[in-house]
């Protein structure tokens, strides 16, 4: 075994070029594949660094009569859950919101997770510093305490140990700081948790009807399953249905894993990635195979040497592996460089919402280990057939075919098989890449329905201590538009409680004269409070009648003006212009106490205009309903109102007005910190960024598989001609002219592409269909696509096939039968 090993070593150092190409080759199959791979790990198998993570479940309420759908978890129904479930271990309840700290060199926008106390026991992970809050701290009236995240801890506080015992201010109220969690702990995203039972008396959290974003976290008990807990919450659901009949008719349970939750939409991209990247590691894999082919049928009187000496084909079979191994290894080395490599280019475009917020992307033992596999998964695949065909000389028929080392027939259907399966494959990689292309090419020419350039947005959450009420805050707003409207720089500006691709609020519509005897009944849309010239600073298109003006004010006619979606959806027939419509719901299905004081007052709306629709959620799919209602007739709800977004329209580039939006809100509140600002073409492009790293990542693979294809389909046609260099100048001494010289050899090699390009297009076709749901407007067996692809191909496979064929025809036929 060392003896064979010594001789491969020498046999590499020998064929620096061959070594070089081959371990390349590996190289990059390898590294391709362990950086995927790593991303799979951390995103698919092992997101959560918490205690039995992956049997942490996601728990939401839905619709029972619409069974696909999900939405949060009232509060005093998880209180009822948390008091009477058996199948869990614990149940957690979670809610985020943003939070304004202050007291700090800079006022900064925080993620305020509000978690319930049994969170901590449920994911198992201690605090990097102090401790974490206890039931008894999470209850109205307990005193305000916090646990900050790791990177809060760092770039607010210069990660002083001091901080514990701190008091810190978050949208005005003080809480004392009790612990810091470890870098890894992410849990709901949250920068600072806060005990969610601090809240528990507010009109939001008391109310089933008027639901925030909030979910709950569970785990079910010793010998429990899913299917346990699921069964026991829905009966809970059903007895709270008969209990409050007004609030939770129909109202049912939804869970899931909460792994599946957070990565289920990436699944099945980041798998088809990982089946591109293998078919890359396939196909390096064959062109290896194809050089060790090579360089077997040129030792095979070596070989035939060694069998007549006693050597059995066992024997030689394991030289033959073992000479393999060292250049596995080199490859498998070199593959983690490049997946090194890779891997930071790779997370460099990776969309932020594409990894759970826990999850750690490293080359770390488990993907180690996938490599050292992948590394001896490709020594055989790559020295299978040639070990078999170097221990075919201790069959004693090879010292009897000449000095000369020939390869047999068999040796070259081997190789025009090999050929044969990198055509297909590659093939397969390139109609992926493709109709990746032609979806995106359509995203791109989709209309968001209105003007998006030179627009900026500014999302400002005010903070509830300093804007208790509802006329501080649309004050605040008004005057802020006022201020920009003033900048020679700035064309129109809005304020909007909704915006396109940045917030949404919903309600129901109800139009007058229909009958509504259940909440089942009732429709939503989007609907947003806008200041005066929104449509015009929004780039919305006026369709019909008039845009809001300084007469809808409080105690004017109440106005309202719909989208054309709108209108199709709630007023189909007739002249919508004039009708009564109201956002809420109607009297006789509203019951005292089911909504917060101020939310819980609707009123009529004449419709005085009707604008064109707009896409809100990103750019595939239809536009979605929305009405629009002047500020100051909208809710006497403070909540509502402290949360607006600037849509300002400029003359010239936008992000050149950000200096001066900055001062006019420093001004205005100079413990105001601004969120984040961006150019509606930025928010655009963060929508498509899923799909433009799967369609750049399946491209690269993809072209990677046409270069390593057409580099085998070279090397293979190469082989050949030198094989068959004697056969070629008889055919010329006969009388054959150059060209027919090279007909012959481009005949018969692209026969073997032809074969490839067929099983490839079947393999299309038969896998192009797992794309279906990253595709838009695009069939997956699109026509012009697998035209264009197989011509491609094609193409390629023509150049590779042209030079050696070049070569063949300037064979001197009097040289080649003397070298015989």
């Amino acid at each position: 075994m060392l003896a064979d090993l010594r001789f491969a070593l020498r046999q590499l150092v020998k064929s620096p070029g061959f070594t070089t190409v081959a371990v390349l080759t590996l190289a990059l199959g390898i590294g391709a594949t362990t950086a995927i791979f790593s991303v799979i790990h951390a995103v698919l198998l092992h997101p959560f660094p918490y205690k039995d993570g992956n049997r942490l479940i996601f728990v939401g309420s839905n619709r029972t009569d619409e069974p696909n759908s999900q939405m949060p978890v009232a509060y005093p129904d998880y209180l009822v859950w948390r008091k009477e479930a058996r199948s869990v271990e614990y149940l957690a309840f979670a809610t985020g919101s943003a939070a304004t700290l202050t007291g700090v060199n800079e006022p900064a926008v925080l993620r305020n997770a509000a978690v319930s106390a049994n969170v901590w026991p449920l994911l198992g992970l201690q605090p990097e510093l102090g401790r974490v809050f206890t039931d008894s701290e999470d209850r109205v009236g307990a005193p305000a305490v916090c646990v900050l995240s790791h990177a809060s801890w760092q770039k607010y506080f210069s990660g002083d140990p001091a901080v514990l015992g701190r008091p810190i201010t978050l949208d005005g109220k003080s809480y004392t700081v009790i612990g810091v969690m470890p870098p890894r702990f992410k849990f709901w995203a949250g920068d600072v948790w806060t005990p969610v039972g601090l809240q528990a008396d507010s009109d939001q959290m008391q109310s089933r009807v008027l639901r925030m974003d909030a979910w709950v976290v569970t785990k079910p008990g010793p010998g429990k399953t899913i299917d346990d807990v699921r069964a026991e919450l829905n009966v809970f659901a059903r007895q709270l249905a008969q209990q409050f009949p007004d609030s939770n008719k129909n109202v049912g349970v939804m869970m899931r894993y909460l792994s599946d939750s957070v990565t289920g939409p990436f699944r099945n991209p980041l798998l088809i990635l990982l089946s591109a990247v293998a078919a890359v590691l396939l196909i390096a894999c064959a062109n290896v195979a194809n050089l060790f082919l090579a360089r077997t049928s040129a030792r095979r009187r070596e070989f035939a040497v060694r069998a007549a000496l006693g050597a059995s084909r066992g024997q030689l079979i394991r030289q033959t592996l073992v000479e393999s191994l060292p250049l596995a290894l080199l490859g498998g080395g070199a593959g983690l460089a490049v997946a090194a490599w890779g891997l930071d280019a790779l997370l460099a475009i990776l969309p932020q919402d594409f990894v759970p917020a826990e999850a750690q992307i490293s080359i770390n033992g488990p993907v180690l280990l996938f490599s050292l596999a992948v590394t001896l998964g490709t020594l055989l695949l790559f020295s299978l057939f040639p070990a078999l065909e170097s221990s075919r000389a201790a069959l004693g028929h090879d010292l009897q075919e000449g000095a000369k080392a020939t390869a047999s027939n068999r040796t070259g259907r081997v190789r025009a098989g090999l050929i044969v399966a990198e055509v297909a494959l590659s093939l397969v990689l390139l109609v992926g890449a493709g109709l990746l292309v032609r979806s995106l090419a359509r995203i791109g020419s989709v209309s968001v329905g209105f003007e998006k350039d030179h627009l900026l947005v500014a999302p400002i959450q005010l903070s509830g201590s300093r804007y208790a009420g509802s006329e501080p805050a649309t004050t605040f707003f008004e005057d802020a538009v006022a201020r920009l409207r003033a900048l020679p720089a700035v064309s129109a500006v809005a304020a909007a409680t909704s915006a396109p691709f940045s917030n949404v609020n919903g309600m129901p519509l109800v139009v007058e004269g229909k009958t509504y005897t259940d909440v089942n009944q009732l429709q939503g849309l989007i609907f947003a409070l806008v200041t005066r010239d929104y449509f015009r600073a929004q780039g919305l298109r006026l369709v019909r009648g008039r845009e809001f003006d300084d007469t809808d004010r409080a105690g004017s006619q109440p106005v309202i003006i719909l989208n054309e979606a709108a209108v199709k959806k709630f007023l189909p027939e007739g002249d919508p212009l004039g009708k009564q419509v109201m956002l809420g719901a109607p009297a006789n299905l509203i019951k005292p106490g089911m909504l917060p004081p101020g939310f819980d007052k609707f009123q009529w709306a004449t419709v005085v205009g009707v604008v064109n629709s707009a896409r809100y959620f990103g750019l595939q799919g239809d536009a979605a309903p929305a009405a629009y209602i002047p500020v100051r007739q909208g809710w006497d709800y403070p909540q509502l109102r402290r949360f607006m977004i600037l849509v300002v329209r400029t003359h010239g580039r936008p992000l050149d007005v950000v200096p001066a939006l900055r001062a006019i809100v420093k001004s205005l509140d100079p413990d105001l910190p601004l969120g984040h600002l961006a150019t509606l073409d930025m928010l655009i492009g963060d929508s498509l960024q899923g799909t433009r790293f799967n369609t750049v990542l399946l491209g690269i693979f993809a072209g990677v598989a046409l270069a390593l294809a057409a580099v085998g389909i070279y090397g293979v046609v190469s082989w050949n001609v030198a094989q068959r260099t004697r056969e070629i100048g008889i055919r010329q001494a006969l009388g054959a002219d150059r060209a027919s010289v090279f007909r012959l050899v481009v005949g018969q090699s692209m026969r073997v592409v032809a074969l490839g390009l067929g099983l490839g297009l079947a393999g299309a076709l038969a896998l192009s269909r797992t794309l279906r749901s990253l595709l838009f407007e695009t069939s997956p067996f699109d026509p012009l696509t697998f035209a264009a692809v197989a011509l491609l191909l094609g193409l390629a496979a023509l150049l590779a096939c042209w030079l050696p064929a070049r070569r063949a025809t300037r064979i001197d036929p009097a040289r080649a039968l003397r070298a015989e």
